[in-house]
């Protein structure tokens, strides 16, 4: 299994169950041949993991979970630009066919429910999933997550600190977090003198 790959994948789903995935959507090793060296571009060194999850909290249609291991500071520096990038480069592979891989983001140290349709791991998941391969609907017809007011405040001005003069709609969306929330975060942050560059 994996012949065509050159990289040692961990399995976390058992083998049988993933082979017949791969029988059944034939072109998913195709994809995953064509992500493996943007992979390593992007996280050289980091351990890869393919797993099976069926019906997740933010798409009922099985997927195959390509897991990235890495580090708290890897996850809140960009990691979603990494993703998007990565899909954007394979997107000639998968132009013409339904997607059957999502890339994850397993961070140290940090046990992941991916069933939670709030969990901030998963929304950097499915954002950059639906970023690539939807219209942004189901993205914006899902839940916003309620997480405290601190939280929501690191979260803003680490997407800020990556991500040059971002819209504020894009702030709400790949954070999963309410319009007028990241607002008041935005103007009392800048009250106090904190630069953000968002734009409206």
């Amino acid at each position: 299994m994996l012949k065509d790959l050159s990289n040692n994948y961990v399995l976390n789903s058992p083998e049988n169950k993933i082979n017949e995935f791969l029988t059944a959507k034939e072109d998913t090793l195709k994809i995953l041949s064509a992500m493996e060296p943007h992979l390593n571009r992007h996280f050289p060194d980091n351990e890869l993991s393919l797993e099976i999850c069926d019906d997740l909290g933010w798409t009922t249609e099985t997927k195959l979970l390509l897991n990235v291991r890495v580090s708290q500071e890897m996850f809140f520096n960009g990691i979603l630009d990494h993703f998007n990038d990565i899909y954007k480069e394979i997107e000639p592979v998968i132009e013409d066919i339904e997607n059957t891989v999502v890339l994850f983001p397993k961070i140290n140290d940090v046990d992941t429910d991916k069933m939670s349709n709030t969990n901030a791991i998963n929304v950097i998941a499915r954002t950059a999933y639906f970023n690539n391969f939807n219209d942004g609907i189901i993205q914006r017809e899902m839940s916003f997550r309620q997480i405290p007011k601190a939280q929501q405040m690191k979260e803003v001005v680490e997407y800020c600190r990556t991500h040059d003069n971002p819209n504020i709609s894009d702030i709400v969306y790949d954070l999963q977090l309410e319009l007028f929330d990241v607002d008041d975060i935005i103007s009392e942050l800048e009250e106090k003198g904190t630069k953000l560059n968002v734009k409206y």
